[in-house]
């Protein structure tokens, strides 16, 4: 199934499930085109530490 019948078969519906296939799909798509490169942080923070509480 691609996105468009995905999205289709959510209109006709109005299901959940299929609202989360469909969401599935996209952002399966998507995560493929959004790579981080090598040297990126995974878990994109900076490495600053900010102020120093006492």
């Amino acid at each position: 199934m691609n996105e468009t019948d995905a999205w289709n078969s959510f209109l006709m519906s109005g299901s959940v499930l299929d609202y989360l296939q469909y969401k599935s799909i996209q952002n399966a798509k998507k995560d493929i085109n959004t790579l981080e490169e090598k040297d990126e942080i995974q878990d994109k923070r900076t490495d600053n530490q900010g102020a120093e509480f006492r």
